[in-house]
C-alpha cells in the first residue's frame, strides 16, 4: 500500500510533536522514520519491521525506487520494459538475489556481457588489448604505494595512444567520474575487467523489487512527502517533511550522496569525520537514452570511446532480444559535450552514426538525465584517491540517533544496486543493536 499525508494526518503530526512519540500513541514500539524509498530505504525499513519496529518510509518522488526506475516502451509495435536508472544484476549481487526470491522474481539473462564493450570508433583497438591494459594496470596498483588516481596509474606504466584512452573511456562511462578523480585502487581490478561474465535484470523490470518490498511493509509509504530536515533533540530525532514537524525515536537517513552533501536540499548535522569522509566520495555523473527499433537485432554492446557513451541490445524476458536500443553515458564533462542539458538532439546523432548497423525508429529517443534531477542530484558514486578503510567505516557510521544509508556507503558494491541493499542490512542492524527498548 502506498499512501500521502492528507491535511488531517499533518494535524496529527503536529500534535505528537508536542505529546511525544509515546504519549500520543500510549505504547513502547520504537519509532523509526525512513527517509528515502529506494532499495537503501526500502532494505532498512524491511529489516527493522520484521524486528518489531513502527516504521514510517518518506519519499520525496510520487514513485517507490529512487534511481532505480522502469518504463514501458514502445518499440516495433510492441511494449516493452527498459530500464531509466540502475539496470544490470551482477556476479556477486547477494543480497538482490536474495529479497528478489523473497519476493518471487524472476532473473533475465540479458544475453550479452556487461563487462565486453566493443570500442566501435577505435577500430584499431581490440577489446583484447584494452583488457591485457587494464590487468597490466591493475598489476601496477598492487606493486605500488600510496594514494593514486587511474591517471596517475597510467601515466606510471607509460601508456599513450588509443588503447589508453578506449580504456580510459570504459572507466569513465562505468565510474562516471573523470579517471583523474576516482582511486585506482580497487577500480582497476573491478570496472576494467573484461572477462564475459553473464549480466541479468529482473524480469518486468528491476522497479518490480522495490515495489514489491514497498508492498510488503504494513505501514506503507509516504509518497511526495519531501523532508528537509533531520534534527536531534534530545533522545528525539524530528523529521521536517513539507513544513510539518515529526518526532520518532530514531531516523535512517537513505537519500542519494548529492543530496546528503548538499547543505541547500537536506538540514541535517553532520559531524566532522563523517564530513572529512564524504570529501573523498566522487558524486559521478551519467544519463540514458533509449532508441526504438524497427527490426529485433541481435544481442550487442559497443562504445563510443570520444563520446565516453556505450550502447546495447539486451535478451528481455522469454530469451527474445528486445527491439530497443540502450545507451549510458558518464561523466559529466563528456555528457554536457553531448548537449543533454539541452536535450537528446546531439547525443542522438551520434548514436544513430555509431549504430547504423541496426533499424532505428524515426521516433525521437527518450533522454533520462540524472544530473538535473533535484532528488538524485547525480547518478551514483566513486572513490577518491586516499579513501580509506577509516573512511568507509565513517560513512556507516551513525550520528547520535540518526542512521546513514545508500549505495554511497558500501565500501565493497559502491555505487551499485546491491550496495544500496546492503547498506540498508547494515543501518538496521546497527539501530537494533543500539535500540533500549529492544535491548530491554
Amino acid at each position: 500500500m502506498l499512501s500521502r499525508c492528507d491535511s488531517s494526518s499533518c494535524i496529527r503530526l503536529i500534535l505528537r510533536v508536542d505529546a511525544g512519540p509515546a504519549d500520543a500513541e500510549g505504547d513502547d514500539m520504537t519509532r523509526t522514520a525512513v527517509v528515502g524509498a529506494g532499495l537503501a530505504g526500502l532494505a532498512a525499513a524491511t529489516e527493522l519491521v520484521r524486528a518489531g519496529h513502527d516504521v514510517t518510509v518518506l519519499e520525496a518522488r510520487d514513485r517507490v525506487g529512487g534511481r532505480v526506475w522502469s518504463e514501458a516502451f514502445r518499440a516495433a509495435g510492441g511494449s516493452h520494459v527498459i530500464e531509466r536508472g540502475a539496470e544490470f544484476v551482477l556476479g556477486g549481487y547477494e543480497t538482490f538475489r536474495h529479497y528478489c526470491r523473497e519476493h518471487q522474481l524472476e532473473l533475465v539473462d540479458t544475453g550479452m556481457s556487461y563487462y565486453v564493450r566493443t570500442p566501435a570508433d577505435r577500430p584499431g583497438v581490440s577489446t583484447d588489448a584494452m583488457a591485457t591494459l587494464g590487468r597490466r594496470a591493475a598489476e601496477a596498483v598492487e606493486a605500488g604505494n600510496g594514494a593514486r588516481s587511474v591517471a596517475d596509474v597510467l601515466d606510471e606504466i607509460g601508456v599513450v595512444g588509443d588503447t589508453r584512452e578506449a580504456l580510459e573511456s570504459r572507466i569513465e562511462m562505468s565510474t562516471a567520474v573523470r579517471v583523474d578523480e576516482v582511486t585506482a585502487e580497487g577500480t582497476l581490478e573491478h570496472v576494467a575487467s573484461f572477462n564475459p561474465q553473464p549480466s541479468w535484470r529482473v524480469g518486468g523490470g528491476n522497479q518490480r523489487l522495490p515495489e514489491a518490498m514497498a508492498s510488503a511493509l504494513p505501514g506503507g509509504i509516504r509518497l511526495n512527502s519531501k523532508v528537509a530536515a533531520v534534527v536531534q533533540h534530545g533522545d528525539t530525532v524530528v523529521i521536517t517533511a513539507d513544513g510539518e514537524p515529526e518526532p520518532f525515536d530514531y531516523a535512517v537517513v537513505a537519500l542519494p550522496f548529492g543530496v546528503v552533501n548538499d547543505p541547500a536540499s537536506l538540514r541535517i548535522d553532520i559531524p566532522t569525520r563523517k564530513q572529512e569522509a564524504m570529501s573523498r566520495v566522487v558524486q559521478g555523473n551519467a544519463a540514458k537514452l533509449h532508441f526504438s527499433l524497427e527490426e529485433v537485432p541481435s544481442t550487442s554492446a559497443v562504445m563510443s570511446v570520444s563520446g565516453r557513451f556505450w550502447t546495447w541490445t539486451a535478451n528481455g524476458p522469454g530469451g527474445a532480444v528486445a527491439p530497443v536500443l540502450n545507451c549510458f553515458g558518464g561523466e559529466i564533462g563528456h555528457l554536457l559535450r553531448l548537449g543533454i542539458d539541452q536535450g537528446a538532439r546531439e547525443w542522438e546523432s551520434q548514436v544513430r552514426e555509431l549504430r547504423a548497423d541496426l533499424v532505428m525508429s524515426r521516433a525521437r529517443a527518450l533522454l533520462t538525465s540524472w544530473p538535473f534531477d533535484p532528488l538524485a542530484r547525480g547518478a551514483y558514486t566513486a572513490h577518491a584517491p586516499g579513501f580509506s578503510a577509516a573512511d568507509a567505516d565513517a560513512l556507516a557510521a551513525a550520528h547520535g540517533r540518526v542512521y546513514f544509508a545508500g549505495e554511497y556507503i558500501d565500501p565493497e558494491f559502491t555505487g551499485l544496486m546491491e550496495g544500496a541493499l546492503r547498506s540498508g542490512h547494515g543501518a538496521a542492524a546497527a539501530l537494533l543493536a543500539a535500540d533500549t527498548k529492544v535491548a530491554a
